[in-house]
């Protein structure tokens, strides 16, 4: 057991109220088992989780959460934070010029090439976002333009 678990154990027995002594008897303990979980030099077993889950009216994942666990969004799965280079719908414009092309023009075979520029815009784009983002943790301007104002 770390540290952040036992000073949240110690925390929600305080919460609720009781002493080492109380809470070990609720769970028919000893008060040297309670203090060895709340130093870290032990942890609860599964059925000893159980109780304290029960008795503190929280899950046995509660138990151990030392911080609100908000779902933090990824920024690259996220599309409001997503770049107008990989919100751009390439693929799709591929796929409609490589249909026009064909149903016009007859011209099938050579046209198939377009779709190998897909993954060559995807890795583009996905580099760009990455010096961006590497220049904005370092403080510096993520675009060019950004620098002009400084001037």
């Amino acid at each position: 057991m770390n540290i952040d678990n036992a000073n949240r154990l110690i925390q929600l027995r305080k919460q609720h109220g009781y002493s080492q002594e109380e809470l070990a008897a609720k769970l028919g303990l000893s008060r040297q088992a309670v203090s060895k979980w709340e130093r870290a030099e032990a942890s609860p077993d599964t059925d000893n989780l159980i109780k304290l889950s029960q008795e503190y009216g929280v899950s046995v994942d509660e138990l151990f959460k030392t911080e609100p666990s908000e779902a933090e969004p990824n920024e690259i799965d996220n599309p409001n934070t997503q770049s107008f280079l990989r919100q751009f719908p390439y693929t799709m414009i591929v796929v409609a010029a490589y249909l026009v092309i064909g149903f016009v023009w007859e011209m099938w075979h050579p046209f198939w090439l377009l779709f190998l520029t897909i993954p060559i815009y995807k890795a583009i784009t996905r580099a760009v976002e990455n010096r961006s983002r590497a220049k904005r943790s370092n403080g510096e301007a993520a675009h060019p333009c950004e620098d002009a104002n400084d001037d």
